[in-house]
């Protein structure tokens, strides 16, 4: 009895042997539900942290395009709630789950076509030169490319998987702020009765925040400034309708304010 018989006798009725020995998935899953059913906070934990570390390269690369050393400035209650204030991270954890299915489905089908042209080539009397080639090529995936290899080739894939996609967002992001597509807020400092104006315009560009700072953007004289939290009395932000008003008066209010941005 040849090893294909043997995993096939002892499969259980109406369902292939071949189904689960190919997928490096089915042999990993049971270990982790078992595992997460024993311990559920455990699964908890390592999304929330899957989430935060995708929140923590968001900031990280959104910021860095501004020149603000977002980790730098962050605290340890920063970091934990990156994720949670981006939700793209929700979709990056949803999107790798379908990306690493899809990956483990591919690998099935083409292990079990590998097997299929191994048997059939086997079973040949004679073979040429060509047929002995990749007959040694389907023997070398069949046994190299194990569970442990594609399992190990998933973890790769699911790093690089979400270093790609959270750089594109980012990106989009930045391309967004700079093309004047960003929250427009007007600050006012402690001790001052004017808002602080920008160089153009009496609003900044609302950037983002962390415990002890916020970030803003001047997208005429493209510079970004980081104030901290407590030097910060007001912060208001700016409906579509006055955006229209503060674009009509920008020039004489840049011009006259009392308030100009500090020089970073």
């Amino acid at each position: 009895m040849t090893e294909s018989d043997t995993r096939a006798a002892i499969a259980p009725p109406g369902r292939r042997a071949d189904n689960a020995s190919d997928s490096a998935l089915n042999s990993l899953l049971p270990h982790l539900l078992k595992l997460f059913r024993r311990e559920p906070a455990l699964g908890i934990t390592v999304a929330y942290l899957f989430v935060a570390m995708a929140g923590i390269f968001y900031n990280y690369r959104f910021y860095a395009k501004f020149h603000i050393p977002v980790l730098s400035l962050s605290q340890i209650s920063d970091f934990l709630t990156a994720g949670i204030q981006q939700p793209v991270a929700l979709l990056l954890v949803l999107s790798t789950l379908l990306v690493i299915w899809l990956m483990d489905a591919a690998n099935v089908w083409a292990r079990r076509r590998y097997r299929r042209n191994s048997e059939r080539l086997r079973a040949l009397e004679q073979r040429s030169r060509w047929q002995r080639l990749r007959l040694i090529w389907i023997d070398w995936n069949l046994r190299f490319k194990n569970h442990l290899v594609m399992q190990i080739m998933y973890c790769v894939i699911i790093v690089s998987y979400g270093w790609l996609f959270v750089a594109v967002y980012a990106d989009r992001q930045v391309e967004r702020v700079q093309g004047g597509e960003g929250a427009q807020v007007k600050l006012r400092l402690n001790g001052s009765e004017a808002d602080l104006a920008a160089s153009t315009a009496p609003a900044w560009t609302w950037l983002g925040a962390v415990s002890n700072h916020i970030f803003v953007y001047d997208a005429a004289a493209k510079r970004a400034l980081v104030l901290p939290t407590n030097n910060v009395a007001r912060i208001e932000p700016i409906s579509d309708a006055g955006k229209a008003d503060a674009a009509k008066t920008a020039a004489p209010k840049a011009g006259s304010a009392s308030a100009v941005a500090p020089n970073p």
